[in-house]
C-alpha cells in the first residue's frame, strides 16, 4: 500500500497515526520543521473536529506552512480547507501533498499576506502560534522583527473582532496576543505540550447586553 493511501485509510477510520509516517508526504528538506512548527496529527484530528462540525464550512489556517491540519481536515470532515502562507516552498509542498492524498478538490493553499485576504469568506480559523518564527528569523534586526510580530497579532485581532457571529476559532499554543472580547472561550483541553482552545464569536458586547435584557 502506498504512503498516501495508508494515511488516508487510517485517518478516515479514526485511527492514530505517527507523525513520522504522515510527514513522509513531504520533501525531506522540509521535515526538520515538524517537531517544533507543525501541528501533530493527534492535535490536528481533534482541532479539525472542533473547527468543522458542519459540512461545507470554509476553514482558514493562518500561517499554514505545509498544510498538515488542512490535509487532516479534508480527510476526516466535510469542510473545505484553506491555508495562507508566506513561504513559497511550503505552499508548493502543501499543494503537492494534497494531490498525493486526493484531497486537492477540498483544499487550497495560497502564497501571500494574510492582511490582503478577505477573512469574511471563512466560517472558522485555526491558529497555531503562527508568528513565532518572526522573532527568531535572521532577515531583519531585532526591533524590526518585533514590530512585524506585534503588527501581525494586531491584524489577527482586528479580523477576528470583525468576524461574523458564530465564527469558530481554534488556537494551539495561542497566537501571541489576547483574543478579542467578542470571542468566548467555550472549550479547552490539554494536547501534547499545549492547550487546544475553541473560541466562538458571540457578537459585540452591546449586542450581548441588549439580548440579555
Amino acid at each position: 500500500m502506498t504512503v498516501p493511501r495508508a494515511i488516508s485509510n487510517a485517518l478516515r477510520h479514526g485511527l492514530a497515526m505517527d507523525d513520522h509516517d504522515f510527514d513522509l508526504l513531504y520533501p525531506a528538506s522540509q521535515r526538520f520543521r515538524s517537531w517544533l512548527h507543525w501541528t501533530p496529527v493527534e492535535v490536528a484530528q481533534r482541532a479539525c473536529t472542533l473547527l468543522a462540525p458542519v459540512a461545507g464550512d470554509r476553514i482558514l489556517d493562518v500561517g499554514s506552512g505545509v498544510g498538515k491540519p488542512c490535509l487532516v481536515g479534508a480527510l476526516i470532515t466535510e469542510a473545505r480547507w484553506f491555508g495562507i502562507e508566506r513561504d513559497p516552498r511550503m505552499v508548493i509542498a502543501a499543494n503537492e501533498a494534497a494531490k498525493r492524498l486526493g484531497v486537492d478538490g477540498r483544499t487550497s493553499f495560497r502564497l501571500g499576506d494574510m492582511e490582503l485576504l478577505d477573512w469574511s469568506r471563512f466560517d472558522a480559523f485555526y491558529l497555531f502560534n503562527p508568528f513565532g518564527e518572526i522573532l527568531y528569523g535572521n532577515d531583519a534586526d531585532a526591533l524590526e522583527r518585533r514590530v512585524r510580530y506585534s503588527t501581525s497579532i494586531e491584524i489577527v485581532q482586528e479580523r477576528l473582532s470583525a468576524a461574523k457571529r458564530g465564527t469558530r476559532v481554534v488556537t494551539y499554543h495561542g497566537f501571541g496576543g489576547d483574543m478579542p472580547p467578542e470571542l468566548e472561550l467555550v472549550h479547552r483541553e490539554a494536547k501534547r505540550d499545549g492547550d487546544l482552545c475553541l473560541w466562538v464569536h458571540r457578537g459585540r458586547r452591546w449586542r450581548r447586553k441588549r439580548a440579555a435584557s
